[in-house]
């Protein structure tokens, strides 16, 4: 699949903000969603959505037991939502939850972190 075909099917699939740069295509499922990314590797096309939150390890492997191919990495020490490219309606709706979670745990570390 080439740059030029992921542009096209995130354009179909009705997301909007869609940028290509530098390899890597940006996007965002709504206007006021936060942005994410599809970017090329040895395996096939991927789509990443970084937040700046690091939740607890059980957390994580809680949600990756009940995701499948949908994964909770750390990148740069940051929880991101990473899923082959493929289903966007799928990869819309988990994201949509993601975003949840991920604002659940930031909230969590107030206490701790004080924000």
């Amino acid at each position: 699949m080439t740059l030029d075909d992921v542009v096209s099917r995130l354009e179909a699939a009705g997301f909007c903000g869609i940028e290509a740069d530098g390899g890597v295509v940006y996007a965002r499922i709504a206007a006021q969603a936060p942005e994410f990314r599809a970017e090329a590797r040895e395996a096939g096309w991927r789509l990443v959505l970084p937040w700046n939150v690091r939740p607890l390890d059980a957390a994580m492997a809680e949600w990756n037991a009940r995701m499948g191919r949908a994964r909770m990495e750390v990148m740069a020490g940051e929880a991101a939502l990473v899923m082959p490219f493929g289903d966007l309606a799928q990869w819309a709706a988990l994201a949509a939850e993601a975003e949840a979670h991920f604002i659940r745990w930031r909230r969590a570390r107030r206490p701790a972190e004080g924000m």
